[in-house]
């Protein structure tokens, strides 16, 4: 009777834990995406969305309980300067911005197409 009684406790604590792992909440974009970056130096851009250190990946992605499929963009540049990188995940010119956002259809979208 313990056993079971003990059991039955785990297992709705792995189960509740599990469903509350993916249950995140839309990462803040920060309001200046404008980077000093440094030539020759390897950047990964955040293409998942839930990076923490937006628009910069910080391996997020990584966490299995999310299953997220995209993968960071890896990049470098051939001049230190600041570059304006993407945000809003919807440019054609991908890592940097391109002034997508500003699009009517993008300001109206409830969520963000990956």
């Amino acid at each position: 009777m313990f056993v079971r009684s003990y059991l039955s406790k785990v297992a709705k604590n792995v189960v509740s834990s599990a469903n509350y792992a993916t249950k995140i909440s839309k990462p803040e974009i920060p309001k200046n995406p404008l980077l000093n970056l440094e030539a020759g130096k390897t950047y990964h851009w955040c293409l998942c969305g839930r990076s923490k250190s937006q628009p910069l990946c910080d391996g997020t992605h990584k966490d299995i309980y999310l299953k997220v499929t995209q993968r960071p963009v890896r990049f470098t540049v051939e001049k230190s300067k600041e570059y304006w990188l993407c945000n809003c995940k919807q440019t054609k010119n991908r890592p940097f911005c391109d002034g997508t956002h500003k699009q009517k259809e993008i300001q109206e979208a409830g969520t963000v197409r990956l």
